[in-house]
C-alpha cells in the first residue's frame, strides 16, 4: 500500500508543476508541450485518487478489466504510419509513434514539415495528444479509440525558419493541429469483445430444448493509465433471452433410447443392453 500512497502523493506536486508551466511559459514550444502531458497525468491521477478517497474501487468491481501494454498500441498505431497531410503551402508526414501509460495514455508522433514548392525547407514536428473515446464498435466489437490531438511542436531547423517568423511558425503550428485533429486514423485494439450469448439447441433425447440467444449491452465503463498498462473496464448488461429456433418433437424416444438411465429404468436399459449383446 505504501508505493501507491507515494505514488498518488505526487498529484499536488505534479499540478503545480503544471500550473507554472501554464502561468509563466505560455508561448514556449518545448515547455507548453511538457504542460500539456503533465496537465493530462496530473487530470488522470486526481481522478483515480477521488474514487479511492471515496471508498471505491479504481475499477469497477463487477466490470470486466482489459489490460493492454503501451507497447503494442504503439505497434499498432506504428503500423498505421506514415500518415501525410497537405496544410496551405506544406506537407506534414508523421513518420515515428510513441506511447506512454503513466496517468493518462499519453501518444507522440514525430515527422517533418515541407515547403511543397521548395522541398530543401524542412522542419521537425512532434505531435502530442492522449487515447481517448475508447469505445466497443457496435460493428466489429472490437475495442477502438481515437487519437486527441492536444499540441503540435515545429522545432525551428533546416532552413524553414528562414522564411517564418517565430509568431509566423506559432500560428502555422495551431493550424496544422486543428486540421490533422480530425484526420489521424482511429486506433483499433485486438480484443473483441462479445455482444450475445448463443445457446444451442438440444436436438437428442428424451429432452429437447430450442435454441436462444441472450444480447449484451457492452460499453467501456472506465479507463485507467498507469505503470505502461492501459486498463480498461467493459461492462456488460444481459438483455431478454430471444429463441433463435425451434428443438424437434421427441416422439416416443424413451430414456433408454438414448443410452440414459433414469431412476426405475436402470433396470430395463440394463436389460435392453444385454439382449442386443446376445443378438450380436
Amino acid at each position: 500500500m505504501k508505493p501507491l500512497l507515494t505514488r498518488w502523493a505526487l498529484v499536488p506536486v505534479l499540478a503545480l508543476s503544471a500550473l507554472g508551466c501554464q502561468s509563466r511559459f505560455e508561448g514556449g514550444g518545448d515547455l507548453r508541450a511538457q504542460r500539456v502531458v503533465l496537465q493530462r497525468e496530473v487530470d488522470g491521477m486526481r481522478s483515480v485518487v477521488s474514487r479511492l478517497e471515496r471508498g471505491e474501487p479504481m475499477l469497477p468491481l463487477d466490470d470486466v478489466a482489459i489490460a493492454i501494454d503501451d507497447a503494442l498500441v504503439r505497434d499498432i498505431l506504428g503500423a498505421q504510419l506514415p500518415f501525410e497531410a497537405d496544410v496551405e503551402r506544406f506537407h506534414l508526414t508523421l513518420k515515428e509513434a510513441e506511447v506512454h501509460f503513466k496517468g493518462s495514455p499519453v501518444v507522440r508522433l514525430r515527422g517533418s514539415l515541407v515547403v511543397r514548392e521548395r522541398p530543401a525547407l524542412e522542419a521537425a514536428v512532434t505531435v502530442i495528444g492522449a487515447l481517448e473515446d475508447i469505445h466497443v464498435d457496435q460493428e466489429t466489437g472490437t475495442l477502438r479509440a481515437k487519437v486527441a490531438v492536444d499540441h503540435l511542436g515545429i522545432e525551428k531547423a533546416a532552413g524553414i525558419e528562414s522564411v517564418l517568423s517565430g509568431a509566423t511558425l506559432d500560428e502555422l503550428a495551431r493550424s496544422v493541429r486543428l486540421r490533422i485533429k480530425e484526420k489521424l486514423p482511429p486506433i483499433q485494439i485486438p480484443v473483441k469483445v462479445q455482444k450475445s450469448i448463443d445457446l444451442p439447441a438440444v436436438t437428442r433425447g428424451p429432452v429437447r430444448i430450442d435454441g436462444a440467444r441472450m444480447p449484451l449491452a457492452v460499453a467501456v465503463s472506465q479507463v485507467v493509465a498507469g505503470q505502461g498498462r492501459l486498463w480498461i473496464a467493459v461492462h456488460f448488461q444481459p438483455g431478454d433471452v430471444v429463441k433463435t429456433n425451434d428443438a424437434p418433437e421427441a416422439g416416443d424416444t424413451s430414456a433408454g433410447d438414448a443410452g440414459i438411465a433414469i431412476g426405475g429404468d436402470e433396470g430395463a436399459a440394463g436389460r435392453k443392453a444385454a439382449a442386443k449383446g446376445e443378438g450380436d
